[in-house]
């Protein structure tokens, strides 16, 4: 974990505000990996890290990242990199094309990306990929995410704050649970 965090360091070097941008179908179990790590650092948000749950749609929160004028944007989404279940990898521009499944986003995220950059012309960008185990559909209990915290109006007024509980395989989960400790180490450093 100390070289990746090193490696997105060096992508961070001189960023000046950074949105974090989660992106999945929470309904198909390993694909909700985005949603969830950024569910669980939105109390991070400040006047530098902007947190992001764009779910299935990121062109829905295009203007919050161009309202926040971000220098730099880091996506988090499955990637399809032949590697096993729970391997976190950095894409760049040039491979996302190649590693980013686009059957669970309304535009493809490349294409979100040019809007973006009209807009923030100087906008830097990177993907941190998790290779899933399960994409499969299907919750075989429905669950409110954190029910005992939030409630139904905190929901409704929040876009980042997913409705359900998340269904990731231990092994997604426990990469996810690293990166999230990770961002915030990295949070905590800038």
């Amino acid at each position: 974990m100390k070289e990746l965090l090193q490696k997105i360091l060096n992508l961070l070097k001189d960023a000046t505000k950074v949105v974090f941008m989660g992106i999945g179908e929470i309904k198909m179990n390993d694909d909700g990996v985005g949603p969830y790590v950024i569910s669980e650092l939105l109390t991070l948000s400040n006047e530098k890290f902007l947190f992001i749950n764009a779910g299935i749609d990121p062109m829905t929160r295009i203007n919050d990242i161009i309202n926040f004028n971000a220098s730099h944007l880091v996506l988090l989404d499955t990637c399809t990199l032949n590697k096993p279940p729970g391997t976190v990898a950095i894409l760049e521009r040039k491979n996302m094309l190649e590693y980013v499944p686009i059957s669970t986003h309304t535009i493809p995220i490349h294409i979100v990306i040019d809007l973006l950059i009209q807009k923030l012309h100087e906008l830097k960008f990177f993907m941190i990929g998790f290779v899933p185990e399960n994409l499969d559909e299907g919750f075989t209990e429905l669950s409110l995410y954190k029910q005992d915290e939030y409630t139904l109006d905190d929901r409704d007024e929040n876009d980042d704050l997913p409705f359900f509980d998340f269904n990731l395989t231990k092994t997604v989960k426990e990469a996810a649970d690293n990166i999230i400790t990770l961002i915030k180490e990295l949070t905590r450093l800038s």
